[in-house]
């Protein structure tokens, strides 16, 4: 039923668009040298103003634009126009909308499975990283894994920290903590380190610490400002938990219906440009952003702390046992869960992460 609500309101959407295109408000389906335009609808979670619409979003469907000569017109439907990322799998897989980005731990029941092992804490700590590691695993283990939608390329969030309404420095401080966040295999940390996970879409981050339904949130710090957190979480703990991993997929219909060379174009130049751009956001991004909230709880009293190395030995204590029980239920799903484990901890040692052991 949600599903057909959707493709409804897709639908009306798109007379919206013939509306106006026989009103003369948008382009012809055709370019100014008569070839054929096809429109591809880009759906983004984030905020018309946000960061990510203003430097991923729109700078890459204006790129599209350009490099195809107009072929491909790509509209940008910002704040999750066209639906929430927990259907985002099965919304681009039916043709919903033609492309977006994925979060393998918002679908942990369909053939992303073996992307969640990304979200297991401590371990992918960077966009860099995330685009570099979590392809090379793709290309090894899931070439053939997706058939409606095709896999473009992957970056990811910068790192999750934790914000809440009273110092939290040590792991003692999780005690009884309502520590909330999307993420299974990182609610399941909070649960071990003895805090209270809670279950919440980002966007109700912000009322939820206001009321007082939690204590504390993990969110990244470029999200943070966007969501102003500052003004009711006062203080910060950097503790670099994990990224949010985002593969970005495009409808394979779609792609399949576009001339031979503007496919390859997505294959070799859009998707991992998509991909790119996300990563220069993030890294750039995510110092400044932790300066922001900085300097907006200083008057409040508030402050940003930085765990020691004993102090974060605590916090990465389940790590281990985290990997173990991913490997058991990649092997009950019919992977060879430890074979696709020891790869990605190469893959992350060769990038310079310490594994916890």
């Amino acid at each position: 039923m949600m599903k057909m609500k959707k493709i409804l309101g897709v639908l009306v959407l798109s007379i919206t668009f013939l509306t106006l295109a026989a009103c003369g408000g948008v382009e012809s389906n055709t370019t100014d040298d008569g070839s054929k335009v096809y429109e591809l609808n880009l759906n983004v979670s984030a905020a018309p103003t946000s960061p990510f619409n203003v430097n991923v979003a729109e700078p890459w469907a204006e790129y599209v634009e350009k490099e195809t000569d107009g072929v491909v017109k790509v509209n940008v439907f910002p704040s999750a126009a066209l639906g929430s990322l927990a259907t985002s799998f099965d919304d681009v897989n039916a043709g919903v909308y033609e492309a977006g980005l994925v979060p393998p731990g918002l679908h942990v029941d369909t053939d992303l499975f073996p992307l969640t092992i990304a979200d297991t804490p401590f371990l992918v700590n960077s966009p860099e990283v995330a685009q570099k590691v979590v392809t090379q695993f793709v290309d090894q283990f899931m070439k053939d894994s997706f058939v409606e939608g095709t896999f473009m390329g992957v970056s990811s969030t910068d790192s999750y920290q934790i914000y809440s309404t009273n110092p939290i420095q040590s792991v003692e401080d999780l005690n009884n903590q309502k520590l909330s966040d999307s993420v299974a295999a990182r609610l399941e940390l909070f649960k071990q380190l003895g805090a209270v996970p809670v279950s919440l879409d980002n966007t109700a981050l912000y009322e939820s610490l206001e009321r007082g339904v939690v204590d504390s949130v993990a969110y990244t710090a470029v999200g943070a400002n966007g969501y102003k957190l500052s003004e009711v979480a006062p203080y910060m703990t950097k503790v670099d938990l994990a990224v949010s991993v985002l593969p970005f997929f495009i409808n394979t219909n779609f792609l399949d219906s576009l001339p031979e060379e503007i496919k390859q174009q997505f294959v070799d130049d859009f998707g991992p440009k998509y991909a790119d751009l996300m990563t220069e956001l993030y890294t750039s991004s995510a110092e400044e952003g932790i300066k922001i909230y900085e300097e907006a709880v200083k008057d409040k009293g508030g402050a940003v702390y930085e765990p020691t190395a004993e102090e974060m030995e605590e916090f990465k204590a389940p790590v281990k046992k985290q990997m173990e029980n991913w490997v058991n239920e990649a092997n009950k799903r019919g992977y060879n869960g430890q074979e696709m484990m020891d790869y990605f901890v190469e893959l992350l040692e060769s990038a310079g992460v310490q594994v916890p052991k």
